[in-house]
C-alpha cells in the first residue's frame, strides 16, 4: 500500500527531488528504485513477511529507503533513537527481536554490542546496486508495517504496531485536509523516528511528491544549528515547516533576521507540546506567520489542526477534526459534552492501530473502547466545532519536546550505590522552562556530579537531570505516598549560582581595573560552565567550543540563564551559541556592562547581588 503510494509519487514526479541533505539530491525515481534493491538486499539477508527489521538511524535519505523496503517486504519497521545508550537500545530490541538492525558507521559499534542475533547491516557498507529489485506484490498489503514505542497518556513506554493502512490514512487525512501538495517542500528537523518527523514529513512527502529536505547535521543542539536550518528554508524554498514548541521559541529569541528567512515559508506547524502564547506572540511578531498547532499522538496520528487563513487564525484553537478523524467531549462516565463544556477527549481515526498496545491488554481495553481512544487529554469544543486543549493528564514530564518517565530515572538512580531513595520530577525555572530534578537520599554525603555521571551512562542524555538535592527523608503522606508536589523548590539551584566564591568574586568587580575586571569575569563564566558541565574548572579551557567540551541545547540554555542570574542581565536564548567560548562569552559580558553603566546604571547594582 505504502510502496504503490510512492510509486505513484515517482510517476508523477520522476525528476523531481525527493530527498535533499547538504549535496545529495535523490530523485523520485531514484529513491523508488532503490527502496526496491534495498529490498532485494533485505530478502538475500533473510528478511521476510511479519518479520521486525530494527533501524537506528538519524535523519538521512538511507532511513526513508530502509522504510520503504522493509514495507515493501511486508515487514515491520522498529525505527530507535539513535542517542539511546547500550542498555536503552538493548531493552527495546529485548522486548521486539529484531532479524535485521540497520545502522550507520557512527553507530555501528552501538550497534554490534545490541545486534545479538540480528543480522548488522551498516548503510556506509552497502551497495545496493547489484541487488534484485522487488516489485511490489500484486495484491494491496494493508497489515503490520511500523512499531512505534509512546508514553502515551498512561504510566510506562509501550508499543503500538501501526499498520500500511494506518500510515496511508495519516498521510491522506492530513494532506487532504489541510491541501499540501507536491510544490510544498518541507525542512525536516524533526526525528524521523518519532511518530511526528515519520508521519508528518516523510509520509506527507511521499505522498504528495513533495521535497522532504533534511538538515546537513540534526545531532548537535537546535540553537547551533538554528543559522544553517534557516538558510535552508531559503535555499530550497522551503513552503512547510514543522517544528516543536522550543524550536520556535529559540527561533523567537534569536537575533537573525526572521522575516527574511521565513519569506517563503507558508505554513509552521508545532506538535509534541502545549504552544506557550509568549512564544506564538513572539514568533508572529518576528515573522509575520501565526504557528499552527497539530494535535495528535502515537496512538491516533494527527487529530485536528487550524487551517484557517492567516488573518483568522486565533491562538488555543486547535481547528476542526481533520478529514476521516471523530473527536468526543466526553464525562467521566463516557457521556458526549455539549460544545463549550470542557470534558475527555476521545478520538476515532483510520490511523488507530487494530491492537491497540501489544502485550497490555488490560490497558488496551481501559483507553480503546468502540472504535475510539482516550487520549488522556481534557478540552472542549467551541461552537464552531473547534478543538480547545483545557490540560494534559499524563503523568510524563515534557523537557524541549522528549516526553521523560521519571520513574525509569528514578530506577536508574536508585541503582546507583549509596543511594537508598529517588525523587524525579519536573520543575518550572524561570526563563530556563521545565528542567528536571532529582531529589535523593543517600547513605552519605551526596556527590551531585558522581551521580550525575552515573545517569550518563545509563540514560540518554536528555533523562539526565539537571540538579540533583539531597533530603534527610523525602516526604510522604500518612499512608506513605510520595509527596512531589513538596519536592518542587529551586532554590538549591539557584543558590548554587550565586555561591560563596562567586559573591566574593562579584564584589571585587567594581573597583577592579580593566585587566583585573575581565580575568575576574573570565573566572566567573569558567566557574558556571564548569558546574554545568559537570567538569572541574581547570578542564574548560577558556578557548575551547562549548560543543567540543560537550555542551547540548540544555546545558546550553542552563548557562545562559546561570549568567543572567549572577549578573542581573537579560541575554538571549542563543547567547553561548553566538559566543561559543569562555573568552567570547567573557568579552560580550564586559561590553554590556560597560554599556549599562554608561546608560547611568550604577555598577554596583549590575555587578554586586
Amino acid at each position: 500500500m505504502l510502496n504503490r503510494m510512492l510509486r505513484k509519487s515517482a510517476q508523477a514526479h520522476p525528476a523531481k527531488a525527493a530527498i535533499v541533505q547538504g549535496g545529495r539530491r535523490l530523485s523520485y525515481e531514484e529513491l523508488e528504485s532503490t527502496a526496491r534493491r534495498c529490498a532485494g538486499f533485505l530478502r538475500q539477508s533473510g528478511v521476510g513477511p511479519g518479520d521486525c527489521v530494527a533501524v537506528v538511524l538519524p535523519n538521512c535519505p538511507e532511513f526513508v529507503i530502509a522504510f520503504f523496503a522493509i514495507t515493501r517486504l511486508n515487514a515491520i519497521m522498529l525505527p530507535l533513537n539513535p542517542g539511546y545508550t547500550r542498555e536503552e537500545l538493548r531493552r527495546f530490541l529485548a522486548e521486539r527481536p529484531a532479524r535485521v538492525l540497520i545502522t550507520d558507521a557512527r553507530h555501528e559499534q552501538l550497534g554490534r554490542d545490541c545486534a545479538d542475533a540480528a543480522n548488522l547491516i551498516v548503510v556506509e557498507r552497502e551497495d545496493w546496486a547489484g541487488c534484485t529489485e522487488i516489485s511490489p506484490p500484486e495484491e494491496t498489503f494493508c497489515g503490520d508495517a511500523l512499531y512505534l514505542y509512546t508514553s502515551g497518556s498512561t504510566d510506562s513506554y509501550k508499543r503500538i504496531c501501526c499498520t500500511q493502512q494506518n500510515l496511508f490514512f495519516e498521510a491522506s487525512n492530513f494532506v487532504q485536509s489541510t491541501g499540501i501538495n507536491a510544490d510544498d517542500n518541507i525542512l525536516c528537523t524533526i526525528p524521523l523516528f518519532h511518530s511526528y518527523g515519520l508521519g508528518n514529513c516523510l509520509l506527507d512527502a511521499a505522498y504528495t511528491g513533495a521535497t522532504l529536505v533534511f538538515e546537513p547535521d540534526s545531532d548537535a543542539p537546535f540553537a547551533a544549528r538554528c543559522h544553517g536550518m534557516l538558510e535552508l528554508l531559503r535555499a530550497e524554498k522551503i513552503r512547510i515547516y514543522p517544528g516543536v514548541p522550543y524550536q520556535f521559541e529559540v527561533l523567537a529569541a534569536s537575533a537573525e533576521d526572521l522575516g527574511f528567512y521565513f519569506e517563503d515559508v507558508r505554513w509552521c506547524i508545532s506538535s509534541g507540546d502545549v504552544l506557550p502564547r509568549r512564544t506564538y506572540d513572539r514568533f508572529l511578531g518576528r515573522t509575520g506567520h501565526p504557528i499552527r498547532s497539530l494535535y495528535g499522538s502515537t496512538e491516533a496520528g494527527s487529530i485536528a489542526m487550524n487551517i484557517a487563513p492567516d488573518a483568522e487564525m486565533e491562538y488555543g484553537s486547535l481547528g476542526p477534526a481533520l478529514r476521516n478523524v471523530t473527536i468526543e467531549i466526553r464525562d467521566a462516565q463516557g457521556n458526549q459534552l455539549p460544545a463549550d463544556v470542557d470534558g475527555e477527549i476521545w478520538v476515532k481515526s483510520p490511523t488507530m492501530p487494530p491492537s491497540g498496545y501489544e502485550s497490555r491488554n488490560e490497558l488496551t481495553l481501559a483507553v480503546f473502547r468502540d472504535g475510539f481512544y482516550d487520549t488522556g487529554d481534557v478540552g472542549r469544543s467551541d461552537h464552531r466545532g473547534h478543538l480547545i486543549l483545557a490540560g494534559r493528564k499524563q503523568t510524563f514530564v515534557n523537557i524541549a519536546g522528549y516526553k521523560i518517565d521519571t520513574s525509569e530515572v528514578e530506577e536508574v538512580l536508585s541503582s546507583c550505590p549509596g543511594v537508598r531513595e529517588a525523587a524525579v520530577l519536573g520543575v518550572e525555572i524561570p526563563r530556563m522552562g521545565t528542567m528536571l530534578k532529582a531529589a535523593v537520599v543517600t547513605d552519605g554525603p551526596c556527590r551531585e556530579a558522581e551521580l550525575r555521571a552515573f545517569c550518563r551512562q545509563k540514560l540518554a542524555f536528555f533523562k539526565v537531570p539537571r540538579f540533583i538535592e539531597a533530603y534527610a527523608a523525602l516526604p510522604r503522606s500518612a499512608v506513605g505516598k510520595l509527596l512531589k508536589s513538596e519536592l518542587g523548590g529551586v532554590e538549591h539551584f539557584l543558590n548554587d549560582i550565586r555561591g560563596a566564591e562567586a559573591v566574593r568574586t562579584l564584589a571585587q568587580l567594581p573597583a577592579a581595573p580593566l585587566r583585573r575586571r575581565r580575568s575576574l569575569v573570565t573566572s566567573l563564566v569558567r566557574g558556571q560552565a564548569a558546574a554545568v558541565l559537570a567538569r572541574a574548572v581547570e578542564s574548560v579551557p577558556p578557548d575551547l567550543g562549548f560543543i567540543e567540551l560537550g555542551m547540548d541545547s540544555f546545558s546550553s540554555i542552563e548557562l545562559q540563564v546561570r549568567l543572567e542570574y549572577l549578573f542581573n542581565l537579560e541575554l538571549p536564548t542563543t547567547f553561548t551559541f553566538d559566543h561559543p567560548t569562555v573568552d567570547a562569552v567573557t568579552e560580550n559580558l564586559m561590553d554590556l556592562l560597560s554599556a549599562a553603566t554608561d546608560k547611568t546604571t550604577p555598577v554596583e547594582r549590575i555587578l554586586t547581588p
